[in-house]
């Protein structure tokens, strides 16, 4: 993956049953066949950075080459947004930096000061999304009693001796922002009661879920860029199939999607009834998913938020937020081998 790679458009494929082609150095989605086939989209290669397909969709031979060619990497999801895999070269690897991420990963030291960070930023993140709300809303006294046991959190957690102390700090501040998350939304027509993973229970999990999907598919792609192995992380505990280290990542940016949904809700771009609920043969609730039409408005929303601007704390460069993910890749690429200190990026 080149270095600019990363930075161009994202090519999503959505139309179930849809064919990704590449001819003449162009990418083209079509679907049908013969007479009935549709061109959806006609874009130049050299524009796309990543494919994400959602579903049954279908990519020629000659297009799958091309990707792996020019180091663009496909990721595979669900037509709900789950992750599946990801098709991409492997040429471009860096042994020793590889070797050293082992060797960090075994030492005790490094591992709690690099957890102390990432939660550090995490709470600190959540507390000013908190803020941001509670400025407007200063009568409110279950944001305000959130906000402050976040401070305590953050202050407990520079005591924090053992990683294991430091995951239980990043989880009850979780647990404090989750419980009155829903004070943030001006929209009655959603409601949060809990935050639920796998697989999302209502429409607002499904919207958090289906973001944190996208984010971290693109610190994956920058991880990668910087010749980091994915699977090797400090805060969360190595496990098979789980790239730790993007889960790592992620965690001082959620709140990034956290201020999408809220943003999708209080404008009313997406409704509660634009969600398909999925049930068990006795008629419990299995997941919950976007439709096809509000998927693609959310992510209209998500690729805005990507190309909007914010100030990189470690460089004081004015970015894209999807630059400043990779800026923040890169500094702990540094921080990695020793070159720099690990500056967390900190929401103002």
């Amino acid at each position: 993956m080149s270095e600019d790679s990363v930075f161009l458009r994202t090519l999503y494929i959505e139309e179930q049953g849809s064919m990704l082609r590449v001819e003449n150095d162009r990418f083209r989605v079509t679907h049908g066949r013969d007479s009935e086939e549709v061109e959806l989209i006609d874009l130049p290669s050299l524009k796309v950075g990543q494919i994400v397909i959602f579903g049954a969709c279908m990519i020629t031979p000659a297009a799958l080459r091309h990707c792996l060619t020019s180091n663009t990497p496909i990721v595979l999801l669900s037509q709900q947004g789950k992750y599946f895999s990801r098709i991409e070269s492997t040429d471009d690897v860096n042994i020793a930096l590889e070797r050293l991420q082992f060797e960090r990963s075994s030492d005790q030291i490094f591992m709690l000061e690099c957890s102390r960070n990432i939660v550090r930023a995490k709470l600190h993140n959540s507390g000013v999304m908190l803020k941001r709300h509670a400025e407007t809303s200063p009568d409110n006294d279950r944001l305000q009693r959130a906000i402050a046991d976040m401070r305590k959190l953050e202050e407990a957690l520079e005591r924090a001796e053992t990683i294991d102390a430091v995951r239980g700090y990043e989880g009850q501040g979780a647990a404090v922002y989750f419980s009155v998350f829903e004070e943030l939304f001006e929209s009655g027509d959603f409601t949060f009661r809990l935050r639920v993973r796998r697989p999302p229970t209502d429409p607002v999990n499904a919207m958090l879920s289906f973001g944190y999907s996208m984010l971290f598919n693109n610190l994956f792609s920058m991880a990668r860029l910087h010749r980091l192995h994915p699977y090797v992380g400090f805060l969360h505990a190595d496990q098979p199939q789980h790239p730790a280290l993007i889960s790592d990542l992620i965690e001082e940016f959620r709140t990034l999607i956290d201020g999408l949904v809220i943003g999708i809700i209080n404008k009313k771009l997406i409704a509660s009834r634009d969600f398909t609920t999925v049930t068990h043969d006795d008629g419990s609730p299995k997941g919950c998913y976007l439709s096809d039409e509000s998927r693609k408005i959310y992510l209209r929303e998500f690729e805005n938020l990507m190309h909007r601007e914010t100030t990189h704390p470690a460089t004081g460069y004015n970015v894209s937020y999807r630059r400043c993910l990779d800026l923040q890749v890169g500094q702990f690429a540094l921080y990695l081998k020793g070159e720099k200190p690990y500056i967390p990026y900190l929401r103002r």
